[in-house]
């Protein structure tokens, strides 16, 4: 960002943003904050992380979150503490549903800065009956798992019920093994698998996703929403995370055949094989990932792949189907890795660049976690695509179903690559 941010030779400031929100309309405002963002010094932008951001009009909070991404990690912790205290004198819906939106934010971008503040969210229930309610305890410590203990002794099946979530969510073993002991008494509907999955275990310290994440950078102009400067403002910072230098070819026509339809397969993408297998992958060997565009979602669900040790993807569903809705091969391109820093290992649908390798998956409905075909153990989140990636047609973007994730698992025993998606 550069100096200061100037409209009609005027500084822009935070106040003036907000102010020609509530004066002038929805779209003087827009104006403003594009400004502000595009051109105000880190400071200037910080400031729309004060009071100023609570005052910002409710017919206008799509845009929020353009700014929680891009203020610093400091200035939204004071934003999410000083949030967390107006949740505390019971605010109006209005307000609400703001504070409700920067707890969320705050979840994932900076949740260790929640730590303090768990035992009052506990009961301020911050999103109450949303996805997102019980994120904040990711950041969870011992004193924290043992407040949780606490609360599972209690009468009160409601707060018997959010003390149980809060251990899953923590992801930590020690409140996971405390959430599986209490198992039997809370007469919950799923079963205790379905539960540990939707948070991406299968057990005490059995993550079901590799801990290092990295996001794919594509090369300027290939996506539209990654490569342009789109209103209002600066783009998420994930679009624009420096690259490990290497490239990797992206899109196109794959070498392999479908065993529905037997047409050529799509390639998505050739990675080093330990990008997808972790540390079980063969340095210096590629893996390149292969599937059936005009098949996957449509004919079958799901759709699996054995790879041989060249790499290339061989179809493990066979079958005789005319698919209904043929795809192009995504347009090729080359794209590099960049490792991803902690603000961004957590993502929402809605959170910017969602092209990414490992870390925890951004799901859209609930966690789906395949069993492999070949030995049946639970198969390990490996990757997911976003839709809107340009095809061979000029005229047309790949979308998953309406326009949802794609997601690819994989089980190195036995060399299973699993491809899906989800959409609303």
């Amino acid at each position: 960002m550069s100096g200061n941010a100037f409209l009609d030779g005027r500084r822009v400031s935070a106040r003036d943003v907000i102010q020609a929100f509530l004066d002038e309309g929805h779209d003087a405002g827009v104006s403003q904050l594009r400004i502000l963002l595009r051109d105000g010094s880190g400071d200037e932008v910080d400031e729309l992380a004060g009071d100023a951001l609570l005052a910002w009009p409710p017919r206008s909070r799509n845009l929020i979150d353009k700014v929680l991404c891009v203020v610093s990690e400091a200035a939204l912790a004071r934003l999410a503490a000083r949030t967390v205290d107006v949740l505390e004198q019971a605010p109006p819906p209005d307000m609400r549903e703001l504070c409700d939106l920067i707890i969320e934010a705050a979840s994932l971008q900076i949740g260790p800065a929640l730590q303090a503040h768990l035992g009052r969210l506990f009961a301020l229930a911050p999103n109450r009956g949303h996805t997102c309610e019980d994120w904040p305890w990711r950041a969870a410590q011992a004193e924290d798992v043992a407040f949780l203990a606490d609360q599972l002794v209690t009468q009160d099946p409601k707060q018997l019920r959010k003390a149980f979530d809060c251990l899953l969510e923590t992801r930590r073993p020690d409140a996971l093994a405390l959430a599986i002991d209490a198992y039997p008494t809370m007469a919950l509907r799923y079963p205790l698998p379905q539960l540990l999955r939707s948070v991406d275990h299968d057990g005490p310290g059995q993550p079901l996703y590799p801990g290092n994440c990295a996001h794919l950078i594509f090369p300027p102009n290939y996506i539209e929403e990654g490569s342009a400067d789109p209103a209002p403002g600066a783009q998420h910072p994930s679009w624009t995370l420096p690259g490990d230098g290497a490239l990797h070819r992206f899109g196109g026509v794959g070498s392999g055949t479908c065993g529905l339809c037997a047409g050529r397969l799509h390639h998505l993408v050739t990675l080093p094989e330990y990008a997808i297998f972790g540390m079980h992958g063969a340095d210096a060997s590629a893996l390149s990932l292969e599937v059936c565009l005009s098949c996957l979602g449509w004919e079958r669900g799901m759709l699996f792949y054995r790879h041989d040790h060249n790499g290339l993807a061989h179809a493990l569903d066979h079958g005789a189907v005319i698919p209904k809705f043929p795809a192009n091969p995504l347009a090729p391109t080359e794209v590099r890795l960049a490792p991803t820093p902690a603000r961004w290992t957590w993502q929402s649908w809605d959170g910017g660049n969602l092209h990414r390798i490992g870390g925890p998956p951004v799901w859209i409905q609930h966690a789906d976690y395949p069993d492999c075909p070949a030995c049946a153990r639970t198969m390990r989140f490996a990757m997911q695509l976003n839709s809107y990636l340009p095809t061979t047609d000029e005229t047309e973007w790949w979308l998953w179903g309406s326009g949802g994730i794609g997601y690819v698992f994989q089980c190195h025993p036995c060399r299973t690559i699993a491809y899906f998606w989800q959409c609303t």
